[in-house]
């Protein structure tokens, strides 16, 4: 036998080795450890850092826009406040007419406030400039409606604040009011917002592509190679892929690569040792018909010359087993021919009723010689089926034979036409020990894998059933096939 390098040991031991060096960066376990740092990162650095962004966007294409120095006295609300807490502090000491020099005095630096003085007796000693929606003098009702309303008012920004910033010292109190329209300009705040959302859209965009990438590229990678293990040419073997990159699917490209050459090296390797074997089978049965046709010349001339009954048993003996062997040549022969395809058929309607009765007929003068007692029940209707005669006879004759070698003791062959499995089909039966039984003819099968390869050409099959009280076997057409 030939003696082939295993070169599938190397391409194994070649994809094992890429599989040891594949890098962590380079892995699919990298690139999704990756996107769930990203997912995780999102709410403590993204969000932040989406505020931050927004607002230095906004700052760019919304810069702000210049305010006088007056306009930004009003700007903060905090500030201002803080401021008249203040003032009220300082005046804890100052007397009455210190009051309203100071109030005047920050009239002047506020313009656009409204400011006024109540004293401990709730009379409105000043008011600039001048309300007449203020009493003249406070009673407690009207205090904690003018309280209430200032605090909650929607127009008006006031702030009201005793003397020396303490409800204690029973001074009275000072009120600054200033339209709310003139402070914090909500336009940046607007502005910041918008490019917030923007921003964070963008954010979850990027999140959302990484992650379907990901998966889509996995995605693509497998269907690429199950399209190549699902549709393989008419060899029946894939063709390879180009691997992609050199991570864990890149690895099993590389090895689907590895397995093809494999599977095509193994391919030329049993094709080449079928030729072989067929070479071998056609060559030595060829040379064994020489040898034994001076043989059976010698065994003929035997017959003429005067010998014992022992010597007479001697040479039957070796009639009968030469006869053996030459059948068994012609098996192999036809075997051969079989496998090769080159054992021509010519399939055509036929009566196979007709067919078995004269296989039966021409086998009857052995059957009676062996004491095997034939019934035969094909009934008058005949069975039409697309076969070639010849082979179909073959079919027939090795059945026979087998059943002339291992039946024989049942002496019985019963040939029948009955039903099998919803169709017409041709029944033998014996009475012999059965096919798991011992026996000294048994040989290598070749009869009834002839017999199968010839009914699968005529699109027939063969089902044995065999027991210790007899063996039957059912040919009829193929399920799904026209015959």
């Amino acid at each position: 036998m030939r003696r082939y390098p295993k070169k599938s040991d190397g391409i194994k031991r070649k994809a094992l080795k890429r599989v040891r060096v594949i890098r962590f960066r380079q892995s699919l376990l990298s690139r999704y450890l990756l996107i769930l740092l990203v997912a995780v990162a999102f709410v403590p650095i993204f969000l932040p850092a989406s505020f931050l962004g927004s607002w230095l966007v906004s700052r760019m294409i919304f810069p702000e826009p210049a305010v006088s120095p007056e306009v930004k006295l009003y700007q903060s609300s905090y500030d201002l406040t803080q401021m008249w807490h203040k003032e009220a502090l300082q005046l804890k000491t100052a007397t009455e007419d210190q009051i309203l020099q100071r109030l005047k005095q920050l009239k002047q630096k506020y313009p656009a406030a409204s400011l006024f003085r109540v004293d401990h007796e709730g009379r409105t000693t000043l008011q600039l400039p001048e309300q007449s929606r203020l009493p003249k003098f406070w009673s407690t009702e009207q205090l904690i409606d003018y309280m209430k309303n200032g605090q909650n008012g929607q127009q008006t920004f006031t702030i009201v604040a005793f003397i020396g910033d303490n409800p204690d010292t029973g001074r009275g109190f000072i009120a600054f009011e200033l339209p709310r329209s003139l402070l914090n300009p909500s336009s940046v705040r607007r502005a910041d917002g918008r490019f917030y959302g923007l921003l964070l859209a963008m954010l979850i965009l990027l999140f959302v592509g990484m992650s379907y990438w990901f998966i889509r590229d996995i995605k693509r990678r497998l269907l690429r190679l199950s399209a190549a293990m699902d549709n393989p040419p008419a060899g029946g073997i894939p063709q390879p892929i180009k691997p992609g990159r050199p991570d864990e699917i890149g690895m099993l490209e590389q090895a689907f690569n590895g397995m093809i050459a494999e599977l095509r090296l193994s391919r030329r390797r049993e094709q080449e040792e079928e030729a072989l074997r067929k070479s071998l089978i056609s060559n030595l049965s060829h040379d064994l018909r020489t040898p034994l046709t001076v043989i059976n010349s010698h065994l003929y001339s035997l017959k003429d010359e005067p010998l014992t009954e022992k010597g007479r048993s001697s040479v039957a003996l070796m009639e009968t087993k030469m006869d053996d062997l030459s059948g068994l040549i012609d098996h192999l022969l036809s075997y051969n021919l079989l496998i090769s395809g080159k054992y021509k058929l010519e399939p055509h309607p036929q009566d196979v009723h007709r067919l078995v009765r004269e296989s039966a007929a021409a086998w009857y003068p052995l059957w009676e010689n062996r004491q095997i007692e034939p019934e035969i029940e094909l009934g008058s209707q005949p069975l039409s089926w697309t076969v070639d005669s010849q082979a179909f006879r073959r079919v027939l004759d090795n059945l026979f034979q087998n059943i002339v070698r291992h039946a024989a003791s049942g002496q019985y062959i019963g040939l029948f036409a009955e039903q099998r499995r919803g169709q017409a089909a041709l029944a033998i039966r014996d009475r012999g020990p059965g096919m798991e039984a011992d026996s000294t003819n048994k040989g290598a099968g070749l009869g009834l894998a002839i017999v199968d390869l010839l009914l699968k050409e005529m699109g027939l099959v063969r089902e044995t059933e065999s027991s210790s009280e007899g063996t039957t076997t059912w040919i009829y057409p193929r399920p799904g096939q026209l015959n």
